[in-house]
């Protein structure tokens, strides 16, 4: 009997999973029409109204150059927005912002499968089971979470799928020292770095090192491998040289600063704003103003950033003390319901999303996060798990630096609340979540595996009855 291609279930679970996000659209359409918004929409938003967007007519009236200009967020999510309003371009003449929701909605359905193949790949190598690993893309898929952050209408769905391939191919180079994966991670923090603001200073810092590292570690070790890792950090470095340039600041979003402030505690309306501003931000600020591209956003970011970074490098034990505090805030958010703040029309319609956002929100969350350090650690041992932190190093480093955000994410808005206490950790959360989903699948693998193991062994040698003891 001829063996099937290892290619093709986890493309059959990549189409699948695909389909079934937009048969969720349809069916909240078809049930929930009322609650729908432009008859395929499940939130009332539009990517041409997200904070994080240039509008569309902007890109129609300045063309291209908009994406260089751009200092909201990176231009990756927007440079897609440009190509998918060119059908009325050509057509008409004017972009229609429904129809690009409608086509990135598709996009994002096509994230949501390549999601879930990525959990199903990463599962299947660690258990060697198509099943266990049919399973792990199940779990993804039905944790409503997953279903909110892939319909909205922000970078939210393309930065993670981005980062879970990246994650990913992390791991496969961490177990087999293949240079062809650490291309490939760096190819994908790259798309990530386009489209989010993930590789700050200091990662990029790091990222360097890890450049060389992975060549010393990689197999074949040629020089050409460490050309081609240098090249692909390099061109992750060319947008925060950029905004360097431009701007003044390597800061790839106009949030960044506030959101630095707001982990640190440093109230907007306490910052003095400078005596002026350096000339070539003053210059480049006022080239393009499009909904929150503005150079309000972008000197206030200029003026937040530099007062956080400040209070870090002169009073480190109090910046220290500050995001202790912003973790008490965070995580807690972290694990709350979507229903707080990521909704959407089919989470109230289908039946099962309550219970399922039960399971998977608060302590219930946590603890199944805990259960499956446990079930891991005592499986490998300390000796076993201490080795394995050493051969995935590299792949915590990054989930920690990608985590760090995460965790200090709370932010004054408006500006003028007492603290900053609003956060949408449990939206970013989902940049690194990937990664606990796999293991929670593998920890349930392990625990099965185990009991069927105890369940045979006391079929083939069941205790024998006990010797009555004479009275």
């Amino acid at each position: 009997m001829r063996r099937r291609p290892a290619w093709l279930a986890p493309v059959i679970v990549w189409a699948t999973a695909s389909a079934l996000l937009w048969l969720a659209v349809l069916w909240a359409a078809h049930v929930s029409p009322e609650s729908t918004f432009d008859g395929f929409k499940m939130r009332d938003d539009s990517s041409d109204t997200a904070w994080q967007t240039i509008r569309l007519n902007e890109m129609w009236s300045y063309g291209p150059s908009t994406l260089w200009l751009m200092h909201i967020y990176p231009p990756l999510y927007d440079a897609i927005r440009y190509v998918l309003m060119q059908p009325e371009i050509s057509a008409n003449g004017a972009p229609s912002a429904v129809a690009v929701d409608f086509r990135l909605y598709v996009m994002n359905a096509i994230l949501f499968g390549l999601v879930a193949m990525v959990v199903y790949l990463w599962v299947r190598d660690l258990t060697r089971s198509g099943w266990w690993a049919l399973a792990g893309a199940g779990l993804w898929v039905i944790v409503p979470a997953s279903i909110s952050f892939m319909t909205l209408l922000n970078q939210t769905g393309l930065a993670i799928a981005a980062m879970a391939v990246a994650f990913y191919l992390l791991y496969r180079f961490c177990r087999t020292r293949s240079n062809r994966y650490a291309f490939g991670f760096l190819a994908a923090l790259l798309v990530a770095s386009m489209t989010r603001n993930v590789v700050q200073i200091h990662v990029y810092v790091i990222l360097i090192a890890a450049a060389v590292a992975f060549f010393v570690m990689g197999r074949p070790r040629r020089w050409w491998v460490l050309a081609v890792n240098i090249l692909l950090v390099a061109l992750i470095g060319v947008w925060p040289v950029r905004a360097y340039v431009m701007y003044a600041t390597f800061d790839v979003s106009t949030h960044t600063g506030y959101n630095r402030a707001g982990a640190m505690w440093i109230n907007p309306l306490s910052v003095p704003v400078p005596a002026s501003y350096p000339p070539n931000l003053e210059t480049n600020a006022v080239r393009l103003s499009s909904g929150w591209n503005t150079q309000e956003t972008l000197k206030d970011n200029y003026r937040l950033g530099k007062a956080a970074d400040d209070l870090v490098v002169h009073h480190p034990l109090q910046a220290l003390q500050s995001a202790v505090k912003s973790v008490q805030i965070t995580v807690p958010v972290m694990f709350r319901s979507i229903f707080v703040q990521w909704y959407n029309s089919f989470d109230f319609a289908f039946p099962l999303t309550r219970p399922l956002d039960w399971i998977f929100s608060g302590w219930r969350f946590v603890s199944w996060i805990l259960a499956t350090v446990v079930i891991i650690v005592r499986h490998f041992g300390w000796r076993g798990t201490r080795a394995r932190f050493r051969r995935y190093g590299w792949f915590g480093v990054f989930w920690v630096l990608t985590a760090i955000p995460v965790f200090l994410s709370n932010r004054y808005w408006p500006p003028e609340v007492p603290e900053p206490i609003h956060s949408e950790a449990d939206r970013l959360r989902g940049l690194i979540d990937v990664p606990v989903y796999v293991l929670m699948t593998v920890a349930a693998w392990i625990l099965a595996r185990d009991v069927a193991r105890r369940v045979r062994a006391r079929r083939q040698h069941p205790e024998e009855p006990p010797v009555p003891v004479p009275v």
